[in-house]
C-alpha cells in the first residue's frame, strides 16, 4: 500500500510541476496548464512505478531502437526479437475539447 501511496503522491507532484510549466511556455495558458499536468503526473508516475518494478526480483521487458530485451534482475539483458514499425499516421495536432 506504501507504495501506491507514493505514486499517487507523484502523480500529484507532476501534475502540480507540469501545469506550471505548461502554463509557462504555452500561448493558450489554459490549455498549456492542463496538458503540462497531464504530461508532469504520467512522467513522474511512469518513473516511480519503474523503481518499484526494478525493486520486485522479476525480469524487465524493454525496447531499444525497435528491439526488445529481456533484462534479469541481476542486470543481464537478452535480445528477444524486432518489433515491427507501426504503419499507422497519425494526426500531428489534435483539438481538446
Amino acid at each position: 500500500m506504501k507504495n501506491d501511496d507514493e505514486i499517487i503522491q507523484s502523480l500529484i507532484a507532476g501534475g502540480i510541476i507540469g501545469a506550471a510549466l505548461g502554463a509557462l511556455v504555452s500561448n493558450d495558458k489554459e490549455e498549456g496548464a492542463a496538458l503540462g499536468a497531464l504530461a508532469g503526473a504520467a512522467i513522474l508516475a511512469t518513473f516511480k512505478a519503474n523503481e518499484i518494478a526494478m525493486q520486485s526480483n522479476l525480469p524487465m521487458y524493454v525496447e531499444e531502437n525497435g528491439d526488445l530485451y529481456q533484462i534479469q534482475p541481476g542486470g543481464s539483458k537478452k535480445f528477444i526479437r524486432t518489433i515491427e514499425k507501426p504503419t499507422i499516421q497519425l494526426q500531428k495536432r489534435f483539438k481538446l475539447t
